[in-house]
């Protein structure tokens, strides 16, 4: 009987597809950023049945990253670094994403908020002269695997306003173009 199960296990084993192979590491060599692509958009509008509240339409700074991966089949999860350049402060952002198929075309976003825009221009509305540089790092467990900037400065030594830029699961955004972005890993909290 002994003899029929270590058979059968054995035959099991065998036939198991050989596609459950280790895949080869991500390097730099797999991804590239093809563009950086920011702008000024304004708040999205939605009709509602119910009491009707007005309010002023504002406007977000949206920054759109275009990527690619090439040699894997699938990356289980990519951090992209944003940094951005806006009259003289540097606003800090970071959004991990997950399940990238390999192929072009795939976008991240992170946006700013319009009062937060306020303070970082001292109330001014946003114009092209107050936009420095945006620089985008994406990287897998620490390690870079690809970098771009707007122009090719390195970031200056500026005051840091973290909390400033936010992934666009935090804005009114969020149920926008769901399609279009790759999947943001969700915080075990949550």
């Amino acid at each position: 009987m002994k003899f029929f199960s270590t058979f059968f296990a054995a035959i099991t084993l065998l036939s198991l597809p050989l596609s459950a192979q280790v895949q080869a590491p991500i390097t730099a060599k797999n991804v590239k950023i093809d563009k950086i692509l920011p702008s000024v958009i304004p708040t999205p509008e939605f009709n509602f049945r119910g009491t009707d509240k007005r309010a002023e339409y504002l406007k977000w700074f949206e920054i759109e990253v275009e990527f690619e991966v090439d040699g894997v089949e699938m990356v289980d999860e990519l951090t992209i670094q944003y940094l951005a350049e806006i009259n003289g402060k540097l606003l800090p952002g970071e959004v991990t994403h997950v399940n990238i198929p390999k192929g072009k075309g795939h976008f991240s976003v992170m946006y700013i908020s319009p009062r937060s825009l306020d303070r970082i221009t001292g109330g001014k509305q946003l114009n092209q002269g107050m936009i420095g540089n945006i620089w985008i790092k994406i990287e897998k467990q620490g390690q870079v695997l690809a970098e771009k900037s707007s122009q090719p400065k390195p970031p200056p030594n500026l005051q840091r306003m973290a909390g400033q830029m936010v992934p666009k699961s935090e804005t009114p955004f969020q149920v926008l173009w769901w399609d279009r972005y790759e999947a943001v890993k969700v915080s075990p909290s949550r």
